[in-house]
């Protein structure tokens, strides 16, 4: 009878040492997970494309047990030892949201643009004319136009602006790329390439490229924080001038109707997209 109370004392003395051991791991993992941590979260929206900056970011202290996988712990690693920004956004950040290095990437020599793309869009490359292009930086939001003259049914001619494309990101201008590392002057002006790359969708470069071959790009640069797009009509050259005349003699009769048919084609492919359709 004794042996068997002793041998009941010793198994509930090992059950509660096993169950306070229990309880003490699992309150000691407890408290590791509830420990305050740094984590670099946005201040802001940060939009796919842009440089990501260091006023748009906060260093803030959150339980161990809510960092998500690959988030950033301190601004110092998103900037470079001279406080340069050299992270873009690869997807839309939201207020409040942690920086993780999958949304973010820094570009290099053997990545370019790549890495820079937005999720979803393209990267098309367009040729403006050299002497505007050389204004536009990398990570510029600007709007694209062409000039089109055309011959309509009635052999009359028209020369019409119309924006084929709003709010395009630029992720290069020539060679240098958002986040790439600045280049020296003697670089940079040996560099003034008129070739711009823009982050488009499918049906936007479809666009550009069709009107890029049958007539004159243009672009307007857009103010800092601009996403909206506009309702903007086509403009007429008799439209500013009203007294101008509309029709001109063709050089040959096979010439216009070549002309016709091509610039014809441009300009409803042009219309389709230039009008949200």
């Amino acid at each position: 009878m004794k042996k068997t109370i002793l041998l009941s004392l010793i198994f509930a003395l090992a059950a509660a040492f096993f169950a306070y051991a229990y309880l003490a791991d699992i309150e000691s993992k407890y408290k590791k997970m509830a420990e305050p941590v740094s984590v670099v979260v946005a201040k802001q929206r940060i939009t796919p494309g842009i440089i990501v900056k260091k006023e748009m970011l906060a260093e803030k202290l959150i339980p161990k047990e809510y960092v998500q996988p690959k988030a950033f712990s301190k601004i110092s690693a998103l900037i470079t030892k001279d406080g340069e920004s050299v992270y873009t956004a690869l997807n839309a950040i939201e207020e409040g949201e942690q920086i993780l290095s999958t949304k973010v990437s820094r570009p290099s020599e053997e990545t370019g643009i790549t890495n820079i793309i937005p999720e979803g869009l393209k990267a098309i490359a367009v040729n403006f004319d050299n002497v505007s292009a050389t204004v536009i930086t990398p990570g510029t939001k600007i709007d694209v136009l062409c000039i089109i003259r055309y011959a309509d049914k009635n052999k009359q001619y028209h020369e019409s602006v119309y924006v084929i494309a709003q709010n395009i990101l630029v992720l290069a201008s020539g060679s240098n790329y958002i986040g790439a590392p600045k280049k020296k002057n003697d670089d940079s002006q040996q560099d003034a390439s008129n070739i711009i790359t823009l982050a488009v969708t499918v049906e936007e470069a479809q666009t550009i490229i069709l009107a890029a071959d049958k007539s004159k790009l243009k672009f307007i640069i857009r103010p800092s924080g601009d996403d909206n797009k506009y309702e903007a009509k086509p403009l007429k050259i008799s439209d500013i001038v009203k007294d101008i005349s509309v029709s001109e003699p063709l050089r040959s009769e096979r010439q216009s109707k070549d002309l016709s048919r091509a610039q014809l084609e441009a300009l409803e492919m042009i219309n389709k997209y230039a009008n949200g359709k």
